[in-house]
């Protein structure tokens, strides 16, 4: 989970430390008998264990957001598999009464100190289960970037003896004992694994090469993240229109490459024409990159860590979620009164429009950019159809244009 900075790969990964070929089969019979056969090709089969579904939300278009007991309160959380532990806020600690320990941790290219909370209890879906630990963190950045508390990431400790479901394409999950789930023939099963980290991982194909393995990451608003190293030997951007991206995370605000992955295989399951990043410094030794929540949801998922399998199952490309591209250039820090650019993305519209770190925007063709920016549809506008003219009303009063395009 990164702190929030908008723009394409300008991900909110590790915030202490964002196609398918669907198959379409002829159903021969009565309509009863049609929807019966289209239910069962739908159903989630966890035998005879009773699913209790909840509802979940995907925040900012790439975020996916929960509601949980910690300790007994209600909180809202992140869902975070790429992180190892969970994280909550200062603000929670101190209403749990909760004093830390001090250790270093690792994010995705850096280590910072942080205090350790041990035994908390957390309710997900139905399903407690008793952390060993928790990260005190300060929060407050991405909360400030939702426009609302955030005050707990849920990290792969959660995920241990549990089985998570996520049905994407309803918004809603479930939570049952590892080994409940018995799949069926439209699922795929993929090994998880762990790496030296602990960080969970599968094996995928990136452009048509040999499986290699990527982080599992549903805290990662990046659709995908490859290191800088791993795409020049396989000459990922030859060829290709590459930009710049700012991505935040414990060791502040580093500029990566962003480009577009022809394609990621899973299993034989392809995703077409993936927005990815080249990590300039990536720290796991285990992983070349990471695939994070937009990728991810392009399917039905069931997570098992304990059984050390993920399943997915194609969805409908209508109920996807959408891979947003940035088609502005502008990679900004949102907060209830405005937008700060904090990087221009090298090729891009607001390059060639003269924009700079430091100028601020406080509306959106009129509207406003305040606490509810990421509540409705307004934090779009980034991207809209190459060629949409955009109203940017800056601090100092004036009205900038910038028309979007594709850049890389």
């Amino acid at each position: 989970m990164t702190v929030r900075v908008e723009a394409i790969g300008m991900s909110r990964r590790s915030l202490v430390s964002r196609m398918l070929a669907y198959g379409t089969g002829l159903v021969i019979g009565t309509p009863a008998t049609a929807r019966a056969a289209l239910q069962a090709v739908r159903s989630w089969n966890f035998g005879e264990t009773h699913l209790e579904w909840e509802p979940l939300e995907i925040g900012a278009g790439d975020t996916l957001l929960v509601l949980a007991q910690v300790g007994g309160l209600p909180v809202r959380a992140v869902l975070d598999s790429g992180s190892g532990a969970s994280i909550m806020s200062t603000a929670l600690a101190a209403k749990l009464g909760l004093s830390g320990e001090r250790r270093t941790i690792s994010g995705l290219s850096a280590k910072t100190q942080v205090l350790l909370a041990r035994g908390v209890d957390v309710l997900l879906a139905r399903e407690t289960r008793r952390l060993p630990f928790a990260i005190i963190g300060d929060l407050s950045a991405v909360s400030a970037a939702f426009g609302r508390p955030i005050d707990i990431l849920l990290g792969a400790d959660v995920f241990t003896g549990n089985c998570i479901a996520l049905d994407f394409g309803n918004r809603r999950l479930a939570v049952a004992k590892s080994g409940a789930f018995q799949a069926g023939p439209d699922w795929k099963a993929v090994p998880l694994e762990r790496g030296a980290k602990q960080e969970l991982f599968i094996r995928a194909s990136v452009a048509g090469l040999a499986p290699v393995p990527l982080m599992l990451d549903l805290g990662s608003s990046a659709a995908l993240m490859l290191s800088s190293t791993y795409t020049r030997e396989q000459g990922l951007l030859k060829g290709k229109p590459v930009s710049t991206a700012a991505i935040g995370g414990v060791d502040g605000i580093k500029i990566n490459d962003t480009f577009t992955v022809t394609r990621i295989t899973i299993e034989g399951f392809g995703v077409a024409d993936v927005p990815a990043l080249g990590m300039r410094a990536w720290l796991s030794t285990s992983t070349v990159g990471n695939i994070g929540l937009p990728l991810i949801a392009q399917f039905d998922v069931v997570f098992d860590v304990t059984a050390g399998f993920v399943w997915f199952r194609r969805l409908d490309p209508r109920q996807r979620l959408p891979m947003l591209r940035d088609r502005s250039g502008l990679g900004s820090a949102p907060s209830s009164t405005g937008l700060t650019v904090v990087h221009v993305a090298a090729g891009s519209p607001a390059e060639r429009g003269g924009w700079a770190a430091g100028d601020r925007i406080i509306a959106v063709n009129g509207h406003p950019v305040d606490a509810d920016y990421t509540h409705g549809q307004l934090w779009r506008w980034r991207y809209g159809p190459a060629g949409t003219l955009v109203k940017l009303t800056m601090a100092a009063g004036n009205v900038r244009e910038l028309r979007l395009a594709d850049y890389y």
